[in-house]
C-alpha cells in the first residue's frame, strides 16, 4: 500500500540503474544515454533576513527563501557519439563505408598522409602518368545480399574472381554463372542467386587499370587509422611528391563541435536501490538544459576517460495543477 511506502522510515540509499533521454518536446521514445557513474541534482537558494531587533542579542526575526536554481550534474562513462555532441553542442552526421579511386595528396617524409575518410584499407598509392595495372586481392565486402551492387574500390575490375563465406579464412569460390556479373563499378548480385546467403561476406580479387605507377608500401609507407605514414626514409616517394590514393574505409559518425545551441531534454533516471532490496526510486526531470562540457579529456596517463556534464533544470510550463511540480518528481516504492 502507497501509505506503507509513505511512513516508512528505514530507507537507507544507493542507487544504480539506467538514464534515459529525449528532447524536450519529443514524442518520440527516451533512449539509454549509457553507463552514468554519478547524478546530482543541487538546489541555490536566495535567502533574505530579516534581523531581530526587539532584544538584546540579535537574532533573526524572519527570513524569505526562494529557489533561484536547480543544477544536473553527471559523470558519463560511455562517451558515445549523441554524448558527445550534446557535450559540445554539436550536429551529428554518418558516413557510410565506401571505395575511394582518386584521392590526391602530397607528400612529406615522415608525415601523415591524412585520407579524408577513416580506416583505410586495400590502399593503392600510385604517382607518376605512367599507364599500368594493378591488383587487389580479397577485397572484403560483409552483410551481402542477394541483388545487391556491389561497389569495388577501383572501377572497370578485370580477371575477377569471387569468394563467400563467413571469415576470409573460411570462404570459398563462387562462381559466377547464375550468381553475378561484373559492371563497370563491380560486382553485380543476382535476385535470385543459388550459391548466395544473404549475410555472408564477400571477398573479391581483381584487376584495374591505373594511371602512374604503383608506389609499393615495403620501404616507403604504412597504413594508419587516420591515414597514410610515410617513412622518413622512403625509397620510392620524396618530399612534393604529388600521389593518388585509392581505398576503401568503413562507416564512421563524425561529431562537428559547436555548431548548434545547447540541447533541452527530458531526463529519466530509472534507480534501483541496492541497499534495500531493489526498491524503486524513478525521478524524472521534465526539462533541463544542459550546458558545454568545461572541459574533454582526450589522452590521459591511466585510467577510464569520464565526461561531465551540467545543465540547469528550467520550469515546465506544461505541467498544470495543484501539488504538480513544474520541474521534476520523484516516485519510490
Amino acid at each position: 500500500m502507497s501509505a506503507d511506502v509513505i511512513k516508512r522510515i528505514f530507507a537507507p540509499a544507493a542507487l544504480v540503474g539506467q538514464i534515459y533521454a529525449r528532447e524536450y518536446g519529443s514524442t518520440s521514445a527516451p533512449l539509454p544515454i549509457g553507463n552514468v557513474l554519478a547524478a546530482e541534482l543541487s538546489h541555490k537558494e536566495d535567502v533574505k533576513k530579516q534581523p531581530n531587533m526587539t532584544t538584546l542579542g540579535g537574532g533573526t526575526h524572519s527570513e524569505i527563501r526562494r529557489v533561484t536554481e536547480v543544477e544536473l550534474a553527471m559523470t558519463l562513462a560511455d562517451i558515445n557519439p549523441i554524448n558527445l555532441a550534446r557535450a559540445t553542442q554539436g550536429t551529428v552526421s554518418g558516413v557510410e563505408q565506401g571505395q575511394t579511386s582518386n584521392e590526391t595528396l602530397k607528400v612529406t617524409r615522415g608525415g601523415l598522409l591524412r585520407t579524408k575518410h577513416l580506416q583505410p584499407s586495400n590502399v593503392v598509392l600510385t604517382k607518376g602518368t605512367t599507364q599500368g595495372t594493378a591488383t587487389v586481392t580479397d577485397e572484403e565486402h560483409l552483410d551481402v545480399k542477394k541483388g545487391d551492387l556491389v561497389v569495388l574500390a577501383h572501377a572497370g575490375a578485370t580477371d575477377v574472381t569471387v569468394r563467400i563465406g563467413d571469415s576470409v579464412a573460411t570462404a570459398t569460390a563462387l562462381t559466377m554463372a547464375s550468381n553475378y556479373t561484373v559492371t563497370a563499378a563491380g560486382i553485380q548480385l543476382d535476385p535470385a542467386a543459388p550459391d548466395v546467403t544473404d549475410g555472408k561476406g564477400i571477398w573479391v580479387s581483381y584487376k584495374y587499370a591505373t594511371v602512374g605507377s604503383v608506389v609499393p608500401a615495403a620501404g616507403n609507407y604504412e597504413v594508419r587509422p587516420a591515414g597514410i605514414f610515410v617513412f622518413q626514409d622512403a625509397t620510392g616517394l620524396a618530399d612534393g611528391d604529388d600521389v593518388k590514393v585509392a581505398y576503401s574505409y568503413v562507416g564512421y559518425a563524425v561529431i562537428e563541435a559547436l555548431t548548434t545551441k545547447p540541447k533541452e531534454l527530458e531526463i529519466i533516471l530509472e534507480g534501483l536501490n541496492e541497499a534495500d532490496d531493489g526498491k524503486l526510486a524513478i525521478v524524472e526531470i521534465w526539462r533541463a538544459s544542459q550546458g558545454v562540457a568545461s572541459s574533454i579529456a582526450l589522452l590521459q596517463e591511466s585510467g577510464f576517460i569520464n565526461l561531465k556534464v551540467t545543465g540547469s533544470v528550467l520550469m515546465d510550463s506544461t505541467k498544470v495543477g495543484e501539488g504538480i511540480s513544474k520541474y521534476y518528481r520523484v516516485r519510490k516504492t
